[in-house]
């Protein structure tokens, strides 16, 4: 709901909202002006707010408790909360909500509510996760740096490769959202400005979307979570350990498990804490608040695997069936494609039968950035999923949260290429007929033309996710040292994904051939048991057949296609220049494959073989 206009009313209604203590002072300057300072006092955290005729000066954050590791990120929370309220230069006062404050402000407050004075300061908990983390992240860092394949590489870049592929990339009042995240996935991960061009990073920040964890605390109903702890030793100092009940011995991560909170026995806290039965049948009294995870953004999984990271957390999943009924809803659960697609309000469909959805694509030809490329874009759903969406549950132990990672990157990576090619930056075709389902067969292509298969090749172990990335020849060299910043910016800014609010570009705008037709690109997407799709398109003559999973971690795997023998065959018998025979020899299934990791668009990649084939 929205929290109204940045007042001195609208900032006391939040306060009694929250049920904080607030005391509001008026003094004068020399000149004879008002100011008003709002104090708004918790039990370990003070805000203090001064205005001038209802427009915020300056907050001031202070931190009351004990604890060094909460104190020292307590400025960082303040800025934030500061730039919340202020108005930017030119802004009028009648355009700054209240939503940003409110947000950032009701977390830390929650946080100060939860806490037992004396016993429990649930800053200080996720502060100890927050130390534990960034000690695993700074380890992960530097084991990449001592790794020949990318020790050569920039920070930013060893930054975004450990964020994806490692341990995620813990940070504490960060992004402009107060609180502790770990940041687990990005968009154009692979694309990092060099460090001088503040321009191109200020813009790769504002576009780039990222997905994190948002780690929190609730309170706890029940016996089935087990409590917060404090610790900052989550995991040892030394990270890793020897296992020697493997043969030969195997490195793992050093883990620890903190001890509980013992409360005192007092008045105080007999609503606040419960009694824990402990491994020698004694008991003792533990808080009533449970370690908390927020999915930002919420994942949309197929049901076997929204199970999983329940079971990553070791809690059972809640009983979808009974909630839906409870709310007047249909008991079965939604389909992947209705979760990521929704229909039209008022539609009524039968989530059995299959499903075909159009949309139309421009972009920027990969060689040629005068011209545009329409693409006609269809994905087809044969077999529905029952899927659901994660947005919150709760866990125990930091070392849970990284369990989830693999999977999460693998529905995060999934959605990214749906969302370039199908998502809200593509539109509606005019034309009001369906297309028509194509006949289903991986023995047989679905357009007349010559086709070999083979069976599918038993799943290889990912790639060293260390590996760096296949250099782009398209639409994203940022490397280039040759290339000016505007030729940067034009590389970085698809033409149907201009950030809000930035200007068109100065120079005219790409054209299209008008005897060109739209490339129509197919999708037949599975998700169970794991994400896989046929993807089909136009190239020369004849037509590309490519069948790809993707993996946990976000990896493509290619597990069929009709391109590379048939471009082998062509170069035998055609008269094609030595540039040619050059690329032609160098492409691979994996090369394929770590191309669209790179490139992270169907329609860009589609682009990208049909140029170079």
């Amino acid at each position: 709901t929205k929290k109204g206009l940045v007042s001195e009313a609208s900032l006391e209604r939040l306060a009694q909202r929250i049920g904080l203590e607030l005391l509001s002072e008026e003094q004068r300057t020399p000149q004879g002006r008002k100011i008003r300072t709002l104090a708004i006092a918790g039990s370990a955290i003070a805000l203090d707010i001064v205005l001038d005729n209802n427009i915020v000066q300056s907050v001031s954050l202070a931190y009351h408790g004990s604890a060094p590791s909460v104190a020292e990120h307590m400025d960082a929370a303040g800025q934030i909360l500061l730039r919340d309220l202020t108005l930017l230069p030119g802004q009028s006062p009648l355009t700054k909500t209240l939503d940003s404050f409110a947000s950032n402000f009701e977390r830390l407050a929650s946080l100060d509510k939860l806490s037992i004075v004396p016993g429990l300061d649930c800053h200080e908990a996720l502060a100890g996760i927050y130390t534990s983390l960034t000690r695993l992240y700074e380890w992960d860092l530097s084991t990449l740096r001592e790794d020949g394949a990318v020790k050569d590489k920039s920070d930013a870049y060893l930054a975004n490769l450990v964020m994806c592929a490692r341990h995620g990339r813990p940070v504490m009042h960060d992004r402009n959202r107060v609180g502790l995240a770990l940041l687990y996935w990005k968009q154009h991960r692979y694309l990092v400005p060099r460090a001088n061009d503040a321009e191109l990073s200020s813009l790769s920040d504002k576009r780039d979307k990222i997905w994190s964890l948002l780690l929190g605390c609730d309170a706890l109903d029940g016996m089935g979570v087990p409590p917060v702890r404090v610790s900052d030793n989550w995991i040892s100092k030394n990270i890793t350990r020897e296992d020697a009940t493997f043969s030969p011995s195997k490195t793992m991560l050093d883990w620890q498990e903190p001890e509980n909170i013992s409360l005192s026995p007092s008045d105080d806290n007999r609503d606040a804490g419960m009694d824990l039965l402990q491994p020698d049948l004694s008991t003792t009294r533990v808080p009533r608040v449970m370690f908390t995870v927020t999915f930002d953004p919420p994942v949309v999984l197929p049901q076997n695997d929204w199970a999983r990271l329940y079971m990553c957390a070791n809690i059972n999943p809640p009983n979808i069936q009974n909630d839906m009924i409870q709310r007047g809803l249909p008991p079965s659960p939604p389909t992947f494609d209705s979760l990521l697609f929704p229909f039209s309000p008022g539609v009524k469909v039968d989530p059995s039968e299959p499903r075909a959805i159009s949309r139309r694509r421009q972009l920027l030809h990969g060689l040629d950035d005068r011209v545009t490329t329409h693409h006609n874009n269809t994905l087809f759903i044969y077999k529905p999923i029952y899927s659901q969406t994660v947005s919150e549950m709760p866990f125990s132990h930091p070392r849970q949260l990284l369990d989830m990672l693999p999977l999460l990157r693998q529905y995060a990576f999934l959605s990214t290429l749906l969302e370039n090619s199908f998502g809200p930056q593509t539109t509606t075709p005019s034309e009001s007929p369906s297309p028509q389902m194509p006949t289903l067969s991986f023995s047989a292509p679905f357009f007349p033309l010559q086709h070999h298969h083979a069976p599918p090749p038993p799943p290889p172990p990912p790639p060293p996710s260390s590996s760096p990335p296949p250099q782009d020849e398209g639409w994203s060299r940022l490397d280039t040292d040759t290339k000016t910043k505007k030729d940067q910016l034009t590389d970085f800014i698809n033409v149907d994904a201009m950030p809000p609010g930035r200007a068109e570009p100065t120079n005219p705008p790409p054209q299209q051939d008008p005897d060109s037709t739209p490339i129509h690109l197919d999708v037949i997407l599975w998700v169970h048991p794991v994400p896989q799709m046929q993807v089909v398109f136009p190239i020369g003559q004849s037509t590309a057949d490519i069948s790809l999973k993707i993996l946990e971690g976000g990896v493509v795997e290619i597990l069929d296609e009709n391109i590379l023998a048939a471009a082998a065959e062509g170069m035998a018998h055609a008269n094609v220049d030595e540039e040619t025979k050059r690329r032609r020899q160098v492409f691979t299934r994996d090369k394929l494959a770590r191309v669209l990791e790179h490139l992270e668009d169907l329609c860009k990649w589609a682009e990208w073989i049909r140029t170079r084939l």
